[in-house]
């Protein structure tokens, strides 16, 4: 019994003292590397402001996600990371959107300043995709948007956008 005591003691010596080196190297290679954006379920216009009416019934968020922006020469790259468990293999549609630019422009797929590509969930409701666009200039940051099409409509069925505009 003392034999198991004092293993575990020391397992958890070298636990403690392992742990603040392994966070704390994951925590600036990742603050080093680009800017960490959440994705909330809330949609916006083309210069981010937020749309407050959205022209359906409001659901509850069915994923969570992040975005990593970096900038890589003249380029803005987005590693987007999604987790829509309750729906598993479904197709999203992501997009990389440089700002400034008006509320009233066109921001889908084609227009200036704008990247789309494809992300399709695996078994496990995951997914993750990389999507770049060469940075125009006066584009001072970017945000990423993530939609399922609706076949009955217009709006999007499910929906993320970035927390907030990441600098490039």
């Amino acid at each position: 019994m003392a034999t198991w005591k004092r293993l575990g003691a020391v397992g958890a010596a070298f636990t403690a003292a392992l742990c603040p080196v392994t966070t704390g190297g994951i925590a600036t290679a990742a603050a080093e590397n680009g800017t960490i954006v959440v994705l909330d379920a809330k949609l916006r216009r083309c210069d981010f402001s937020l749309i407050s009416t959205v022209p359906m019934v409001p659901q509850n968020a069915l994923g969570t996600g992040s975005v990593i922006v970096r900038k890589l020469g003249g380029q803005a790259v987005a590693e987007v990371h999604l987790s829509d468990s309750p729906q598993p293999g479904t197709h999203f549609d992501v997009g990389l959107i440089q700002t400034p630019r008006p509320a009233a422009g066109n921001c889908g797929p084609g227009a200036p300043g704008t990247a789309f590509t494809g992300l399709d969930t695996d078994g496990a409701g995951n997914g993750t995709v990389t999507v770049s666009d060469t940075l125009r200039p006066r584009t001072t940051g970017v945000w990423v948007i993530i939609q399922r099409p609706n076949p009955n409509s217009q709006t999007p069925a499910e929906y993320y956008t970035s927390e907030f505009v990441a600098p490039v």
